[in-house]
């Protein structure tokens, strides 16, 4: 493998882009391929940065000369993607959610084992320092044994109403924290889950506003779990999220929305998000470019990634049983 990283990506929606904008400004990695069923768009993207352009990613898989590929396609098609890039041998980072059921995310991971690649979820909370420095402490035994956690996300309902119930908030916003939360309190499994919802915002799109989940673990602990879209959209909202852990020893809090800038204008009142892919000094900087730069580093010198595959499949678990407890207005066991 050469000084750089040979990277093709597969799938240019919203997070693709910016993943090409950021690889593009990397000096590990080699923008070298895009493939999207949007030909016009991956022409653009093609002529913008400089790479090759396929329609069909499988023939991008067929270049020797790639040594990785960045997954950014809608998680209903994860699975075929990533099966199909494992199967072509090319290490990859795909997006989160790993897959939307436990099940999906161990065939996934059966076919990174069976063909000796390796796989990163991209799971940029592990790149928040407010996030990181917590598992640090935890892992460090600051805290003492987990007895309970408690974490909160939130959106405006514009967010909802752009996705227009293609995906639940479980898998584009929840999956964030319940992967943290789950990777926080490793080696517990996740063992049951009951969640209630509520849908008097977003109900016409078929659609959720707010869900509360209670989540029991192994070894004991236990964590409550709040996530929803459907504040209004006039509200002064950056990143609205909060976690807090509670062990044995201590505890400790995050609180996110104002991040120490905002912006006052005639028309809106503003809390910038300064840390996950911020824009200045002519870069996207923050946690999706030490996400993507942590990638290329480790699959050059053959580290481990951060991202825990095992957190990725429990995560996913707990949001497949959040949703199926919402529906049967019962507790829903877990077993892994």
């Amino acid at each position: 493998m050469s000084d750089k990283l040979r990277v093709g990506l597969i799938g240019i929606g919203y997070i693709g882009s910016l993943h090409a904008r950021v690889m593009a400004e990397n000096p590990r990695i080699d923008f070298v391929a895009v493939a999207d069923l949007n030909k016009d768009l991956a022409e653009e993207f093609g002529k913008n940065y400089g790479c090759e352009v396929y329609t069909d990613y499988k023939e991008m898989l067929s270049r020797e000369d790639i040594d990785a590929i960045n997954i950014c396609v809608p998680e209903d098609y994860h699975v075929d993607v990533a099966v199909d890039v494992a199967n072509a041998k090319k290490d990859f980072i795909i997006e989160k959610p790993l897959a939307k059921t436990y099940e999906q995310c161990k065939t996934i991971c059966q076919a990174v084992e069976e063909n000796n690649v390796r796989m990163m979820v991209a799971h940029v909370c592990k790149f928040d320092p407010r996030y990181a420095t917590l598992k640090e402490a935890i892992r460090g035994g600051k805290l003492g044994e987990i007895t309970s956690m408690s974490f909160k996300r939130g959106n405006p309902t514009a967010t909802a109403t752009r996705l227009n119930g293609n995906v639940s908030f479980f898998y584009y916003l929840g999956i964030h924290d319940i992967e943290m939360m789950v990777d926080y309190n490793l080696p517990a499994k996740p063992i049951r889950v009951y969640a209630q919802a509520s849908n008097k915002v977003n109900g016409h799109m078929n659609d959720l506003d707010t869900a509360q989940t209670l989540i029991e673990f192994d070894n004991g602990s236990v964590a409550s779990y709040q996530v929803g879209w459907a504040y209004p959209n006039n509200s002064a909202m950056g990143i609205l999220c909060t976690a807090e852990v509670v062990g044995t020893k201590g505890a400790s809090m995050i609180e996110i929305e104002n991040q120490g800038i905002q912006i006052m204008t005639e028309e809106e009142l503003s809390f910038p998000d300064t840390l996950h892919w911020p824009d200045y000094n002519g870069e996207i900087q923050g946690d999706l470019r030490a996400e993507l730069d942590h990638f290329a580093k480790a699959t050059l010198e053959n580290q481990e990634y951060l991202v825990d595959n095992t957190s990725a499949s429990y995560a996913a678990a707990i949001a497949e049983a959040a949703l199926k407890s919402i529906e049967s207005k019962q507790p829903v066991e877990i077993e892994l």
